[in-house]
């Protein structure tokens, strides 16, 4: 099965970040519950507390999508969920998470969840590892970049730099373009050239994410500052990226998937649709790009 054929929209700049909204051709209807809104239990694993490891419980009355990139807040460390992932009514399940607050392990075993992503710069080593096996101290390496851009974590928190980070910027995320009418996606440029694109099943479970991930974006511009030209993507590099993802192949089954499709690394999670599976979340990675690299 293939990606629906692809559009690429006009992008909007913001000093080094380009973000360009995607529309997918067919009807986008899968229906998930996803987000802030949903209705996710998340806790330590019963058998004893792991750094890698949490136990999610789907206590909503549909299915729920867990994207990779989401934060799960508190517990005996703020965690980050590594994969894409879709439960039943009722269903529990251990899913693989990294550490993004280095400095603490103790505290409650219930997590909370508000839907709020990681940086750009965090996502890309999530990526990394689901082609060459990441280590959990480079993603380490990748939080400590944002440490004391505005504020000092004690314990490394990725959680207190997105806060702080949201705090400072809030004025400016008045100037990111809103979701645009069926938008199923976007495409990210940073410093001239396409980094990622991320799409979703339907408009609805884009526009529950979207405004999560441009305010975790923020944190990368921010750290990125004299290191990335401050230049905008061309139009061009967008559409090549979004070319390549189109190239993909789904599995015959609903499943999560990681492949490579040239240069550009894509993963991401189909679910059970009345005509077959239907694409719930992936993301596109071009792995030539700068922030690809440690």
């Amino acid at each position: 099965m293939k990606i629906n054929t692809l559009h690429i929209g006009a992008g909007t700049r913001l000093g080094p970040l380009t973000l360009f909204p995607v529309w997918a051709e067919g009807r986008g209807t899968i229906g998930l519950a996803t987000g802030a809104a949903a209705n996710l239990e998340v806790t330590e694993l019963a058998s004893g507390p792991q750094v890698s490891k949490l136990t999610v419980t789907n206590r909503d009355t549909q299915p729920v999508l867990l994207l990779e990139g989401e934060l799960l807040e508190g517990g005996h460390q703020h965690r980050v969920c590594a994969r894409d992932m879709i439960l039943a009514p009722g269903e529990s399940r251990d899913v693989d998470t990294y550490c993004v607050e280095q400095g603490r392990w103790g505290g409650a075993s219930a997590h909370g969840r508000s839907g709020r992503r990681a940086p750009l710069n965090v996502r890309a080593e999530l990526n990394r590892s689901v082609r060459d096996h990441g280590t959990q101290g480079r993603v380490w390496e990748r939080v400590a970049r944002f440490q004391g851009m505005h504020t000092m974590s004690a314990s490394g928190s990725l959680v207190e730099h997105l806060d702080a980070g949201t705090r400072h910027a809030a004025l400016n995320l008045t100037k990111l373009p809103a979701p645009v009418d069926g938008q199923r996606g976007v495409v990210v440029g940073f410093g001239g050239k396409a980094l990622m694109l991320e799409l979703f099943g339907s408009h609805r479970l884009f526009a529950q994410h979207y405004r999560s991930m441009v305010e975790a974006a923020w944190l990368d511009i921010q750290v990125s500052a004299g290191h990335v030209p401050s230049v905008g993507t061309p139009a061009q590099s967008a559409r090549d990226l979004a070319v390549r993802v189109m190239e993909l192949s789904l599995p015959p089954l609903p499943h999560g998937f990681a492949q490579n499709v040239g240069p550009v690394a894509v993963s991401g999670i189909s679910a059970p649709a009345k005509t077959g599976p239907a694409l719930a979340h992936l993301s596109g990675w071009d792995t030539r790009h700068p922030m690809m690299a440690i």
